[in-house]
């Protein structure tokens, strides 16, 4: 019986963490495909961090899954930068380059983005969630 719960109150972190290995798994597949087919027309630099934070997002993604610490203080640190950088967008503090856009428009994406990451910082801050991270 405590197995049922204790897995039934498991299934929200494994939600994000599938969410997180669908984001980099997807990008990540996109951008190597693109590669393959020599279709990809981003520059060098912009492909590297494209590669670096697919891969990382799949990383985190596993690690969240598996209950690991760092990866939830890496997604609790990430997700902050993100929301920072959103806002900072929107406020046009900063902007983006034009190499790093997508096809979805920038203000459906930042703000699913602000809403997205918003959730992971309220969640995974919540005190008998990070409990679950130090068993």
């Amino acid at each position: 019986m405590k197995n049922t719960i204790h897995l039934k109150h498991n299934w929200d972190i494994i939600l994000f963490g599938i969410i997180e290995i669908l984001i980099g798994g997807i990008t990540l597949t996109a951008v190597l495909l693109s590669l393959i087919e020599s279709k990809s027309t981003k520059p060098l630099n912009i492909l590297l961090f494209v590669l670096f934070t697919a891969s990382t997002s799949l990383g985190i993604g596993i690690g969240i899954i598996k209950r690991n610490l760092v990866c939830c203080r890496l997604l609790l640190y990430f997700s902050s930068i993100i929301v920072l950088s959103k806002f900072l967008i929107f406020a046009k503090i900063i902007s983006i380059n034009g190499a790093l856009e997508t096809t979805i428009p920038s203000p459906v994406k930042n703000i699913t983005s602000i809403i997205y990451h918003g959730i992971i910082l309220l969640y995974f801050t919540r005190r008998n969630i990070k409990a679950k991270f130090r068993e």
